[in-house]
């Protein structure tokens, strides 16, 4: 079934009664690519191909990634010459992504704190130098089981829940009419066009949440925020302003027959980004937040 293109989701905003928002939502339709995975052995996967789970393949002199003393679960690599079109991200290079699985029903910081994940970008140039890497340190349980991962290209609109909406007055503390037809409507009508199926792995565009915005969080983690602090409707309202520089980077979903690994309770991850620092290709400012049900 072929997708919706920008103009039609726009066309499908207006028909939803929301003709209002039509000129701030449309720049907000973000490409993204849905990933999809095909359980393999490592050895037959190569060098710097994009792939989910399995050992990662890393420059020499990369260090593998801790958080505190726990060693990172190695979770996804995507080389970005694979995908027809990879802005605002680099061109090419590698994308290596990683989590403190370990940590995660072990460590009461581990939600607390912004650094558990880390992403490393190794630029082409250097991809000659690349070498499989032995996940040895981590327990079985931590070590996500090989896939190659394809992509399909897709357009996304903001969750229903997002610091881009809140902004605009369409939020449980905007206008709740509004609101309503964007959240029942317009989404739902949405979503009969673009069947995502019930496990969503996604790199780039807006997340599928499970529960509510991510953007506010991810800008009170970093900038120390209390989150009792941000009952003060001021602050609050300066805090969404800052949030909406926050883009999904990747969405990780748990596909446990596939991967072995499950977040939380049939949770997925999602590592953020400020618009900035992705610019600035600062893939060491990357935050991550699970959601589960």
């Amino acid at each position: 079934e072929e997708l919706m293109r920008k103009n039609e989701i726009v066309d499908l905003l207006v028909g939803c009664g929301l003709e209002a928002y039509k000129d701030r939502i449309a720049p907000l339709i973000f490409p993204s690519y849905q990933i999809h995975l095909d359980p393999d052995e490592d050895a037959d996967i190569p060098m710097g191909a994009s792939k989910i789970g399995g050992e990662p393949d890393l420059p020499a002199d990369v260090e593998w990634p801790k958080w505190k003393h726990y060693t990172m679960s190695f979770v996804a690599q995507i080389n970005l010459a694979e995908l027809t079109d990879a802005a605002p991200l680099p061109a090419d290079g590698l994308l290596s992504f990683f989590y403190a699985v370990e940590a995660m029903y072990e460590d009461e910081d581990f939600y607390r704190d912004p650094r558990t994940c880390r992403v490393i970008y190794t630029p082409a140039e250097r991809l000659g130098g690349l070498e499989r890497r032995s996940c040895g340190e981590l327990s079985k349980d931590a070590v996500f089981r090989p896939n190659r991962a394809t992509f399909t290209p897709t357009l996304t609109v903001p969750a229903a829940e997002s610091a881009y909406l809140e902004n605009m007055g369409l939020g449980w503390r905007g206008n709740r009419e509004d609101f309503d037809k964007y959240w029942d409507v317009f989404l739902r009508r949405y979503s009969e066009h673009h069947e995502t199926g019930a496990i969503v792995h996604r790199l780039l565009g807006h997340p599928d949440q499970i529960q509510g915005d991510m953007q506010v969080g991810c800008e009170a983690k970093t900038s120390g925020l209390d989150f009792d602090a941000l009952r003060n409707p001021d602050l609050y309202q300066r805090t969404v302003q800052s949030a909406i520089r926050w883009r999904l980077l990747l969405q990780i979903d748990s596909e446990d027959d596939k991967t072995g690994i499950m977040f939380g309770d049939v949770g997925r991850i999602y590592f953020w980004i400020r618009e900035d620092d992705l610019a600035k290709r600062r893939f060491d400012r990357v935050v991550c937040e699970m959601q589960c049900s």
